[in-house]
């Protein structure tokens, strides 16, 4: 994926800054624990505008192949292949790089796709039925 090495650093400024915020309770050198935290968190917003700047495209491109699949009934091959579809297309793991979740449902949420899943009782793989598309986000 194209993006992977920039959401991996994404992830880590966040762990940063996490650490920097509990750092703050019990250290006396709130300042410069500030002012380290501010500078993370503008790193941090460069490399997300980064990330989602073809968000738009890579919607719109997920939307034409997405199309295609509406009101079908989707098994575990065809979701397995409709997230590496999403995947690529956005080229990361995880539609907010961070959260961990990065599994269909996050990115079908994400993208504002409307869908039910239906239980089948043959296999331990529910279905999918894509049902339309909704606000993206």
């Amino acid at each position: 994926m194209r993006n992977v090495k920039l959401e991996r650093t994404i992830i880590k400024i966040d762990t940063d800054i996490a650490a920097m915020n509990i750092a703050k309770r019990y250290l006396t050198n709130l300042e410069e624990i500030n002012e380290v935290r501010d500078s993370l968190n503008n790193k941090r917003q460069v490399l997300a505008n980064e990330l989602y700047v073809d968000d738009k495209k890579s919607y719109l491109e997920c939307c034409e192949s997405i199309r295609e699949l509406l009101d079908k009934e989707l098994g575990q091959e065809e979701q397995l292949e409709l997230l590496e579809l999403v995947k690529d297309k956005f080229g990361r793991q995880a539609p907010n790089a961070s959260k961990k979740s990065s599994g269909l449902n996050a990115w079908l949420k994400e993208m504002g796709i409307e869908y039910e899943w239906i239980t089948d009782e043959e296999t331990d793989w529910d279905k999918l039925v894509i049902t339309g598309f909704g606000q993206y986000k």
